[in-house]
């Protein structure tokens, strides 16, 4: 008989798509805006960039690559400087006396000597220096001085000569590594290759800055130490290649790493660097640019894919990509600034955490814990049910049972009534809001499913048992076949149970097809509150003009509702379903809002002008009307002498004593009244007596006949004689035409609405209206 399983997976993992745009779509994009923004944010302070330092280590490691086997390093000792020390220097002029005897190439003296030592071992290094001629190049040290800035350490001149010169910067970010090098540097006024650049083989100082690749294992390099030479012991050969001749690592002063490598000699991070140019793995993919393609590529994602199942694949795989990416940079040569993608993707992940756990608390009723109808609908899109019956059950009487039970008593009383439901089915999934209670039957013959319902009829007979007294339970079903759209068949079985009755229909069957297929879902109230919220309701302003002076003094505010999925819902038919679905005072405290905040920017533009909104009369038997309206006009600064409330549906003011009582506490706060459709229906003379209107509006049933029925124009011009010897404001509405116009200037009626001065029209254009536009102006 029904379908327990259905609804497992709860209702806020469905997106209900209407008019091609879906609320949730809208949603996820704004989200992400959000999250790039702050993503963005973090990019801009370089938040995250300790992140991508490790990221770039991790990147490091993930690759090895062979070196080009073209250059040699050769460590001295630290103290090889050390004036002090000349047969430090003795030692080293004789290593490049063998590295010249074993036919070395260009050969680079990374090491400073700005200090003069004795005569004897500095003329020593300056001969072996001079004999390699072109073939050796002494390297000027950038030095970063926290007090003065750049300082230039360079080898002295009676040392090196006229040798060739370039320049290594010994800098290190807090971590200790060195991730890019510059092709040149300026020392004292000039343009030097840097050492890195000219190991590489480019010698023209260009500008700029290029990555260094450090997926070569540091052990690969060739490596000599200067005491193998000068014991005469075997060592690599050298024959043809490039020698970088630096200073050892020592681990009690190591400020220079790489990857993998506590400390390395700081001559490494130059070879690393030239190998990098030689290679070509040098590129680089900034912050900037990677947040750009993962926030499109999020959005495509987003906008293509609609389903919730292959969205979370299409996340699973965007999120996967990050290590995916690192990896192929490590091979290629790339390195990335990943870490604001992954901020963006935590962000994003986060706002919809939030707005799932929003949707989760809004559909389940907290009382009870029971889901909402909301949730009946969301589920059967979700599980595409076309198949079954929903079947909603009204709880008769419930209203007194909320008046004589507490709180707590209130929610056993449902869950009671729910447990019999599940007499026949203990997992039978049940909705509940208000007096209903909801469910997917699974039962697709309707006689069947009726008989079964008769039985339950039946249970509930006897009373229910809470806080130690029985309480008589009065209920009835409405059926609506699943055969159509699940959120208007659920509207179908609401409204059909409440046209049921215990006595003469306890069970009443929905129709089917075009009917119902225009019924606004009326239980549903969160869809009148989304609405809102998506600007799907909004106001239009249609101009009141002075016909006398031609100018226009007024405006009314009229609610509009255009739904993606059923297009223009007639204001008569929404605000009807409003009041059922209990929405109306809402939706009066939202059309108050925007239409004080619209006179408010009216009379900012020098155009004070009033503001007429239309309150129905079923708001007139309760004082909160009093605070709604107070607090638009609080909230909107707007000028309560020019706010003019218009009573609607007169023949629903159920206590004139009462609704006199409210309309006066209204006045008090400084606004007017007017009565609205004067001489049809309740919006008689009697009402017109006891309530303390300042306006009358002559219903367009006679104002639309003036130029072809006499009866019109005569009840229509005794109105305007009481308005004038009441002292009260007549307005005439639906004047369509010139001649209409004419007759009512003659009757003495200048207040005048309608077509024929201006349709209804949106803010935009109301501020640009003049009373000369006529039927130009622009319809909302």
């Amino acid at each position: 008989m029904s379908d327990g399983n259905a609804f497992a997976e709860g209702p806020s993992s469905l997106e209900t798509t209407r008019g091609g745009v879906s609320k949730g779509l809208l949603g996820r994009l704004r989200h992400l805006l959000y999250a790039g923004a702050v993503a963005l944010a973090m990019l801009a302070a370089f938040f995250l960039q300790p992140l991508d330092q490790f990221s770039w280590v991790f990147q490091s490691r993930l690759a090895n690559h062979s070196p080009s086997g073209e250059m040699v390093f050769v460590g001295v000792p630290r103290d090889t400087i050390d004036p002090a020390l000349d047969h430090r220097r003795e030692a080293l002029a004789e290593t490049l006396r063998e590295l010249d005897r074993q036919g070395a190439g260009k050969i680079y003296i990374d090491v400073v000597f700005d200090e003069a030592s004795t005569p004897e071992a500095d003329k020593a290094l300056s001969d072996a220096i001079a004999a390699l001629g072109p073939r050796v190049a002494l390297v000027d040290h950038i030095e970063r001085s926290a007090t003065s800035g750049d300082r230039i350490e360079r080898t002295m001149d009676a040392i090196g000569g006229r040798a060739e010169r370039v320049a290594s910067r010994r800098t290190a970010n807090w971590l200790g590594f060195v991730w890019t090098k510059q092709y040149g540097y300026t020392v004292d006024g000039k343009r030097q290759a840097s050492l890195a650049a000219a190991l590489a083989g480019i010698d023209d100082a260009r500008p700029g800055e290029f990555q260094i690749d450090y997926t070569i294992p540091a052990e690969d390099f060739t490596s000599i130490e200067v005491g193998s030479i000068e014991n005469g012991e075997e060592i690599p050969n050298v024959a043809g290649r490039t020698v970088v001749i630096g200073q050892e690592e020592s681990v009690s002063d190591a400020q220079v790493k790489v990857p993998g490598n506590y400390g390395v000699p700081p001559s490494y991070v130059a070879i690393y660097a030239a190998e990098s140019l030689r290679s070509g793995r040098t590129g680089f993919l900034d912050g900037l640019r990677a947040l750009t393609i993962y926030t499109f590529l999020f959005a495509a994602l987003i906008i293509a894919v609609r389903t919730r199942k292959r969205r979370q694949i299409g996340y699973f795989a965007i999120v996967a990509s990050i290590p995916v990416l690192l990896y192929v940079g490590s091979y290629i040569g790339v390195r990335m600034e990943l870490s604001y993608c992954i901020a963006l993707l935590v962000v994003y992940g986060l706002f919809r955490s939030r707005a799932q756990l929003k949707d989760r608390v809004a559909m389940v009723d907290t009382e009870t814990g029971l889901p909402r109808l909301r949730a009946l609908e969301v589920s059967a899109l979700k599980n595409n049910l076309t198949h079954g019956h929903i079947v909603v059950a009204r709880i008769h009487g419930y209203e007194h049972v909320l008046r004589t039970l507490a709180r707590d008593h209130r929610s056993q009383y449902i869950l009671k009534l729910v447990d019999r439901l599940r007499a026949s089915d203990s997992d039978l999934a049940i909705f509940y809001e208000g007096h209903h209670l909801a469910w997917h039957s699974k039962e697709d013959d309707t006689q069947v499913l009726s008989e079964h319902l008769e039985g339950l009829r039946a249970i509930f007979a006897a009373p229910v048992n809470v806080a130690g007294s029985s309480v008589d339970v009065g209920i009835s079903f409405g059926v609506a076949r699943l055969d159509g759209d699940p959120a208007t068949r659920l509207a179908a079985a609401v409204a059909a149970a409440e046209e049921s009755s215990e006595a003469l229909q306890p069970i009443k069957v929905a129709e089917t097809g075009s009917r119902f297929d225009q019924l606004w879902d009326i239980s549903l109230r969160a869809r009148i509150d989304e609405a809102m919220e998506a600007g799907e309701i909004y106001c239009v302003y249609q101009p009141k003009v002075d016909t006398a002076r031609g100018a226009m003094v007024g405006v009314e505010a009229l609610v509009r509702w255009h739904d993606p999925a059923r297009g223009f819902i007639p204001p008569m038919h929404f605000i009807a379903q409003c009041e059922k679905a209990g929405r109306m005072e809402h939706l009066t405290r939202y059309v108050l809002q925007s239409a004080c905040s619209a006179g408010r920017l009216m009379h900012f533009r020098g155009r004070n002008v009033t503001m007429s909104v239309n309150m129905s009369a079923t708001l007139l038997g309760d004082l909160r009307i009093v605070g709604i309206v107070r607090n638009a006009l609080q909230a909107s600064g707007f000028d309560p002498r020019f706010l003019i409330l218009e009573v609607t549906e007169t023949s629903r003011i159920g206590d004139l004593a009462t609704a006199a009582t409210i309309l006066e506490e209204l006045k008090s706060l400084g606004v007017r009244i007017s009565i609205d459709d004067f001489g049809c229906g309740a919006a008689n003379f009697e009402t017109f007596f006891e309530l303390p209107f300042d306006e009358l509006k002559i219903d367009r049933l006679f104002v639309s006949n003036l130029t072809t029925d006499a009866k019109a124009k005569a009840i229509a011009s005794s109105i305007v004689s009481m308005g004038k010897e009441a002292r009260i404001m007549v307005t005439a509405e639906g004047a369509e035409d010139e001649e209409t116009l004419r007759i009512l200037n003659e009757i003495g009626c200048n207040y005048v609405q309608g077509y024929v001065l201006s349709r209804p029209i949106s803010l935009t254009n109301l501020l640009k209206f003049q009373v000369s536009d006529g039927d130009s102006a622009l319809e909302a």
